[in-house]
């Protein structure tokens, strides 16, 4: 069965689609993306994602484009599903922005292309992390642009790797300072007793959609929020330690020499409920 898009509006094939060598997102990483879920028959938190997104392209300079509103931009990805038959399904959505052709490092235009795909994938769900390790050797800081998932990612590509080479199952990556950020997909929450854990933006880790649902809800469920800078021992004290985007919730098991017996479920089964 043959793969449609959205291409400025318009639905296209996949293999139809073809960027210049002048592309920006190309030469220059110069955009951002969505990553977004959907469950049949709705586009998960798409306010949030609309919001982030219009954000980060306030924050680079991108001008939005032409019928890029936040109910038109919906109808086109319900529109995409349906033209490959997975409103049925869940799926992964990406909708990706960057700037339109002009310039070398000082861009010409601030007007811009962007681009919708959709796959089949996995229904949200509860996993785990057998084993994640520290990634040290490039270290996040926090930007204008470093709450957002710009096209420029190459602290998690070699986080990635590392992962790879130490044979884990995801890697946590340190602030400037050395304090906790996130991990490479996800970001990183903590239980102890009835507090709940997260690193600030001031780390320069991602404004995660599922994380802003967390923080809302969970004072609703009893629990304390506390975002914060936090070296990587306080992990130690913590009852458990889970990872969270769109696929889920990644409940870690090991973290070094630590081990975490209590699963976030048995606390937050109802926040999990409602995500």
């Amino acid at each position: 069965m043959q793969t449609n898009v959205v291409l400025n509006g318009d639905i296209l094939r996949e293999e139809a689609v073809w960027l210049l060598p002048s592309n920006r997102a190309f030469q220059y990483g110069d955009g951002l993306f969505e990553t977004i879920r959907y469950e049949p028959h709705e586009v998960r938190f798409w306010p949030d994602h609309y919001d982030r997104l219009t954000r980060g392209m306030a924050a680079l300079s991108l001008h939005a484009p032409p019928r890029f509103d936040r109910d038109l931009l919906l109808s086109q990805i319900n529109d995409l599903l349906k033209s490959n038959q997975l409103l049925d399904q869940p799926s992964r959505i990406k909708l990706q922005v960057w700037r339109q052709p002009g310039g070398l490092y000082t861009p010409t235009s601030f007007q811009t292309h962007y681009l919708i795909t959709a796959r089949s994938g996995p229904a949200f769900a509860l996993t785990e992390k057998a084993s994640v390790g520290f990634f040290d050797a490039f270290r996040l800081s926090p930007s204008p642009v470093s709450a957002y998932k710009t096209l420029s990612a190459l602290p998690y590509v070699l986080a990635g790797i590392d992962k790879q080479q130490q044979q884990a199952d995801d890697m946590i990556l340190l602030d400037t300072h050395g304090n906790l950020a996130e991990c490479i997909a996800s970001n990183l929450f903590w239980l102890l007793g009835n507090q709940f854990f997260t690193p600030s933006l001031d780390s320069g880790c991602i404004d995660g959609i599922l994380r802003r649902q967390l923080l809302r809800r969970a004072p609703q469920h009893g629990f304390t929020v506390h975002e914060g800078l936090f070296k990587p021992d306080a992990l130690d004290r913590a009852d458990a330690v889970f990872c969270t985007n769109i696929a889920g919730i990644q409940w870690i098991r090991q973290i070094g020499n630590t081990v975490f017996d209590e699963k976030p479920v048995d606390r937050i089964s109802p926040l999990f409920a409602a995500l």
